[in-house]
């Protein structure tokens, strides 16, 4: 399992897929690698339960490489998820299925 925390933001609630930025200072990138995660259709699970489909995208910048967890454009967050908020994230790889769960941060 890898954890990491997120400050929901403009582009998380502006772009349709929703981007969430895994961030390099939280997450070794070879971990992400390692597990299976770096790639390939997640399901979503926000903090009160509700699903949707996602993916990883592994994409390149100035800056270097990055990833994000990003929903399929028909797939929108919960609306209670505001700009600002601190949540939780924890990917985990099951035998078949990728999760990536949307916790609030305590």
């Amino acid at each position: 399992m890898i954890s990491f925390h997120f400050k929901i933001n403009d582009s998380f609630r502006a772009y349709s897929t929703h981007p969430i930025t895994v961030p390099k200072s939280q997450v070794s990138y070879q971990e992400l690698f390692d597990t299976g995660l770096d790639k390939g259709d997640l399901t979503i699970i926000w903090p009160k339960g509700e699903r949707a489909r996602g993916h990883m995208y592994h994409g390149e910048a100035g800056y270097g490489s990055y990833y994000q967890i990003r929903t399929y454009g028909e797939e929108s967050p919960p609306k209670y998820l505001v700009e600002g908020e601190q949540v939780l994230v924890l990917l985990v790889n099951d035998v078949s299925t990728s999760y990536a769960i949307i916790e609030y941060r305590e």
